[in-house]
């Protein structure tokens, strides 16, 4: 394997040398004769013919002669590359015939710069060293001669340290090739050098460095915005509806023909919107690009609970006209089809523009930015702790509306809270955020905005605040492309695996065989979750059972209760909850599951399997593409990477065996010869110029291992214990560590309730639905037999035999 691989390294390094010349080319190569090229590869030295492959050896001199004045350079600067300088032109000459005819090269560190800028205010660098070496050349009968000639040099030269002088540094179409792809995939400019002198084999194999890859990359930018930011994004845009005409874009400008807010949405995002759109989390939180405009994403879930994309804005401003004409157009966009609900923040804008554009949609807000502002509106009361909890109890495990509100009562009156403006104002909209107000509408189970904060984190490390509105688009087609292809990989997955069932239910069995896989892994949890469920009481009113279901769950090592009631239809199998799941997510409850198999049920009506999960169902999004192939526009580079693709497959599979590489090698060669390159050694043929190529050194090393038993296995060094304090992470603040101590708690309780499958929405427990005998049974939770008896036998154990040399601590133990 390690062989083949270097095959293919080798053929590559020859493919990308031809590559190089040919792509520079128009005509084909059966066009080009080999006399043609050696003549313009030739230059003559007093009526000798000297071959261009051979002057590698050649210094300049007086009275040699060249065709042209770019091969005079061509020379001149390599030879300078060998030798360790470089050159510029000092000074030129024209004829009558507005023709050069003179031409002055010199070394690099020629003349005596004085800086415009006083040395009082900045001093800079200077590589002047008045050298005088240099050639100049003159026009006589149609070539070029070298008149004079000047060797000796001012300064030390060195060939080592010649790559480093800006002459001759050139960054060539493989390495531009490569950081294109990885400037548009999002790839940083440093990992994208560094991976370049990882395949040269080491930065002295590497023609350039980092800044000439960061300059190119700018001018690539400036290149495309040459006409303005807003012209480049029209191009863009305009060139997406000529690929696609169903791509959509519009543009707002102002009065002097300035882009304020920008819609687009390609027509993949169009076509998932007619199966997506009715759940929409729209959020303007990330500003980073360089004119600061808010992105704002209208995200939605697909049918494998995965974040879609269903169309971007950028805004310059965040008022209610704005977010009209944001929401108008993504109206239009998908066909005047408003969405079902939208969660937002708190922004009063958007709740505006919500009701003129989308009267009869359902609105909330996120909940969590209004939890996440309890500590900075309420910390200053003293009983800050308490307040805290009573309010998140109330908030997450209000079971009804009649509830929260005489909970929120005795909250304010017992806490002093009556006369916060805060907390008074978010009881007036509490049917936009608290959870038992909007749990009777579907909402595909998002309470939040965190969908559309995970779009912004993805753009983390991509753009910055010179990002422009054209680079920015680009890095949104590949989210768009990142985020069909997690689809694809997901479909794959439903369509070519299985997930068992772990019950004998064949309403489990229905479910499996309509729902993805990640769906069907959440009714998996719903039956798993259904053994810690109690039936208590039932109660008939004709053809209507109504269920009280009891569940168990543990918070903070203790036992508590929930009850539910289920009402189930015995007449049209319809069955309904009080903790509102299915209404809420689309996914029935284990209480649900719980009656069913009670009543004996083998199938669920069709209404609760919801075809918005279904696997079996052909969405025409998924067979559009998720982004277009932008191609360059440089006709230089299409021809280099399509040479370098063919070359690519033709190595591939002629580093497989020894002859292959031998023969494609020595056909590069030829046709390298044919191009005017230099021609190289096959490093896999056996020859006089080249005889390591195949004779390994078989003498012994001038190394020798000590080993106590002489056994060819190295093993990994003993770890060596750190001299002063412990390597420890940073040093952290007091809110930091207590955050810790409650996450780490609260992955203990998460551990402890995985065991008894909790419900799936809960925050803390509200002990008023406990019953009162079963008080008593939560202060008597853990018993006394069983494994804490055991540990107390050993406790008692290890106390009547001390340990010879290490001492044993059993209150961690105890603690538990």
């Amino acid at each position: 394997m390690y062989d083949t691989m270097l095959k293919h390294a080798s053929l590559n390094v020859a493919f990308r040398h031809v590559v190089h010349v040919v792509h520079m080319m128009e005509t084909t190569l059966d066009e080009i004769s080999v006399e043609e090229l050696n003549d313009d590869a030739q230059c003559v030295m007093d009526d000798q013919i000297v071959d261009n492959d051979n002057d590698v050896d050649l210094v300049p001199r007086v009275h040699m002669c060249f065709e042209t004045l770019d091969a005079v350079k061509k020379f001149y600067r390599d030879f300078a590359v060998r030798t360790g300088f470089g050159i510029r032109i000092r000074s030129s000459k024209k004829g009558k015939d507005n023709e050069l005819k003179y031409v002055k090269l010199v070394c690099c560190r020629e003349g005596n710069y004085v800086s415009t800028i006083r040395p009082e205010l900045k001093t800079l660098p200077s590589q002047t060293k008045q050298c005088q070496a240099g050639i100049s050349v003159g026009k006589k009968d149609g070539k070029w001669h070298i008149r004079s000639v000047v060797m000796e040099h001012s300064h030390n030269i060195s060939p080592i340290e010649s790559r480093l002088i800006s002459g001759n540094r050139k960054v060539n179409i493989h390495a531009r090739q490569t950081v294109d792809i990885n400037d548009e995939a999002g790839v940083r400019i440093n990992k994208s050098y560094r991976s370049l002198v990882c395949e040269a084999g080491g930065y002295e194999n590497v023609t350039f460095i980092e800044r000439d890859v960061r300059n190119y990359i700018a001018h690539k930018r400036r290149q495309l915005c040459k006409d303005g930011d807003g012209q480049a994004l029209l191009r863009h845009f305009s060139h997406m509806r000529e690929l696609n005409n169903d791509f959509f874009f519009e543009i707002d400008m102002d009065e002097d023909n300035r882009i304020s807010n920008v819609f687009w949405a390609d027509s993949r995002s169009r076509a998932a919107c007619d199966y997506f759109g009715d759940v929409v989390s729209f959020d303007t939180t990330y500003l980073t690009n360089k004119y600061d405009m808010p992105f704002a994403p209208f995200v939605g879930v697909n049918h494998h609970g995965q974040s879609i994309l269903l169309g971007c804005g950028l805004v310059s401003a965040e008022d209610t006209s704005t977010f009209v004409w944001l929401f108008r157009c993504w109206l239009r966009c998908m066909s005047n089809r408003a969405p079902e609900g939208i969660i937002t923040d708190q922004c009063k804008a958007m709740r505006n523009a919500i009701k003129i554009v989308f009267p009869n949609t359902n609105h909330r807000w996120c909940l969590w930015h209004i939890m996440k502002k309890v500590p900075e509106k309420l910390q200053g009361y003293t009983q800050y702790n308490v307040i805290k909890s009573q309010m998140k109890a109330l908030v997450y495990d209000s079971s009804g509306v009649d509830q929260f509100e005489v909970g929120w009562d005795e909250f304010i009156t017992n806490n002093g809270l009556v006369n916060n403006e805060w907390l008074c104002s978010l009881y007036e909209d509490r049917h936009l955020w608290v959870p038992c107000y909007l749990r009777n509408k579907f909402w595909a189970g998002m309470s939040t905005t965190q969908r559309s904060e995970g779009m912004n984190a993805f753009f983390d490390g991509f753009i910055n605040s010179s990002t422009s509105l054209q680079q920015f688009v680009v890095q949104y087609d590949n989210a768009l492309r990142q985020k069909a292809e997690k689809e694809f990989e997901a479909d794959f997955a439903f369509v070519n695996t299985t997930i068992p069932c772990g019950s004998q239910s064949l309403i489990e069995r229905q479910f499996q065989l309509h729902y993805t896989h990640a769906k069907f892994g959440e009714i998996q949890n719903e039956f798993r979750a259904k053994m810690n469920c109690f039936v208590m009481n039932v109660v008939k009113d004709g053809s209507i059972w109504n269920y009280n279901v009891k569940e168990n769950f543990l918070w903070n090592g203790k036992r508590a209760n929930k009850f539910h009631d289920v009402l189930f239809d015995s007449t049209t199998t319809t069955i309904k909850c009080t903790c509102l799941l299915f209404e809420f997510r689309g996914i029935l409850c284990r209480h649900c599951f719980l009656v069913l198999g009670q009543e004996d049920i083998d199938c669920v009506p069709e209404q609760y399997v919801l075809r918005r999960w279904s696997k079996n169902v052909r969405r025409r999004h998924t067979l559009m593409k998720a982004a277009y192939t932008r191609s360059s526009d440089d006709p230089q580079m299409q021809r280099f990477q399509s040479l370098r693709k063919r070359f690519n497959d033709i190595g591939e599979v002629a580093c497989e065996t020894e002859s292959a590489a031998q023969s494609v090698y020595d056909q590069l060669n030829t046709i390298a010869t044919t191009l005017g390159l230099p021609n190289e050694p096959n490093p896999f043929r056996c020859g006089d110029d080249h005889p390591s190529a195949c004779h390994e050194d078989h003498s012994l090393p001038d190394h020798v291992m000590s080993s106590a038993h002489h056994s060819n296995i190295v093993r990994s060094p003993i770890h060596v214990k750190r001299k002063g304090r412990p390597r420890t992470n940073r040093l952290k603040s007091t809110v930091e560590k207590i955050t810790k101590r409650k996450k780490t708690a609260a992955a203990r309780n998460k551990a402890s309730r995985n065991l008894m499958d909790p419900p799936a929405i809960h925050s803390e427990p509200n002990f008023q639905d406990i019953p009162v005998q079963d008080h008593q049974t939560l202060q008597s939770y853990i018993p006394h037999a069983g494994f804490m008896s055991l540990l107390t036998s050993l406790h008692s154990e290890f106390n009547q035999c001390p340990l010879p040399t290490t001492t044993t601590n059993l209150a961690s133990v105890e603690d538990y």
